[in-house]
């Protein structure tokens, strides 16, 4: 007999013949086999009946049931057994049943010890009313066996809904952490993108009466860089971003360049695999819109250091420091460094400054 597993959240997977309460009725069929050798009474007929009338509704109670919570249903199956042995029939195979539920009780201690008690009661009862040692053994051997295999498959079963359970855990954890990527990616490409927008927007209106060729030049750029933010945004909602530091490098000195920022650049960019290119790249545009933003500055200069035991990347102005409220962009920044094992240090004393490190991971 089969407990039915409790109600996980998971989608419930069809149950099979074997696994249906009706199925295991056929080993009623044990009952009566003293009956080809000696014919039942009336009253022995009646008696399998009437026990079957209470038995039936414990058995399909016991598949359809916490079995850990109806210890009840356990006792009152022995019972029956126990009440007609008296009775021309194999009454034993009711322990059977008993020990069968039993041994899906948790914890497995409680199962044991249920099996044990279950044996012993049939044991005595068996002796004081002077059954067969053959019949007694039997019944005790085979209620044994089926009893310790049905706490085995118990276990079996708890670990398959636990797999089920870590796999849908699993799955809704990288579902959000696919939206928080998107939303990241998209925080990123967006806020650099409109921010060099409003900028060449404002250059574009101070030279419209006076420059129209460098209006237009900066219209044009205007232009492109919406282009290339609703491609990045397509690739970042794909999963395909192809950021990398270079080409941060060059937005970061035409979004300074915008702003009247004067940018250096010191170091050799570093050789790093896929993955970092993009969250390096990411987590420089990101600094690098703050300084567009927020600074004021008239100076930044972005480092690359490559160490023996990783890389350290600094980007500092001499803009007007103040404050620090870190929001979803610098809160992103810090994720993006630590998911590569690394971490993100911040100052904001006369000017920003912002290191980070990543531990070495050539590709």
């Amino acid at each position: 007999m089969i407990d039915k597993p409790k109600h996980t959240g998971v989608v419930k997977r069809k149950r099979s013949i074997a696994a249906h309460p009706a199925f295991y009725l056929v080993y009623l069929l044990f009952y009566v086999v003293p009956w080809f050798f000696q014919a039942p009474t009336l009253t022995d007929i009646i008696v399998f009946v009437v026990a079957l009338l209470f038995f039936l509704p414990l058995h399909f109670i016991a598949f359809n049931k916490p079995s850990s919570k109806f210890v009840g249903v356990i006792i009152m199956t022995q019972a029956i057994g126990l009440i007609i042995a008296p009775f021309h029939g194999m009454a034993g195979v009711f322990h059977i049943y008993a020990s069968v539920q039993a041994g899906f009780q948790r914890p497995v201690k409680r199962a044991g010890i249920l099996i044990a008690l279950l044996a012993l009661s049939f044991l005595l009862l068996s002796l004081f009313i002077r059954e067969s040692w053959f019949e007694i053994a039997m019944v005790l051997f085979i209620g044994a066996v089926i009893g310790i295999s049905c706490m085995a498959s118990a276990e079996e079963m708890e670990h398959l809904e636990y797999l089920e359970r870590t796999s849908v855990l699993d799955k809704q954890r990288a579902a959000l952490e696919e939206r928080e990527r998107i939303a990241a990616d998209l925080h990123d490409l967006l806020g650099h993108t409109l921010t060099m927008v409003a900028l060449k927007s404002e250059v574009a209106d101070k030279f419209l009466d006076t420059d129209i060729e460098r209006a237009r030049l900066e219209i044009r750029e205007i232009r492109n860089e919406a282009r290339a933010a609703l491609s990045d945004v397509r690739q970042a909602v794909s999963g395909m971003s192809a950021t990398t530091i270079k080409a941060e490098v060059e937005r970061a000195k035409q979004a300074l360049q915008a702003a009247g920022i004067d940018f250096k650049i010191t170091g050799k960019l570093p050789d790093v695999n896929t993955h970092q290119d993009k969250v390096l790249g990411l987590a420089i545009r990101e600094a690098v819109t703050n300084i567009v933003r927020h600074s004021k500055a008239q100076n930044a200069v972005l480092t690359f250091v490559q160490g023996e035991n990783g890389l350290d990347i600094s980007i500092k102005d001499d803009g007007i420091g103040g404050n620090f409220t870190p929001g979803a962009g610098l809160t992103g920044l810090r994720r993006r460094i630590e998911s590569l094992g690394g971490h993100v240090e911040i100052q904001v004393n006369k000017g920003a400054y912002i290191k980070l490190f990543a531990p070495k991971a050539i590709s």
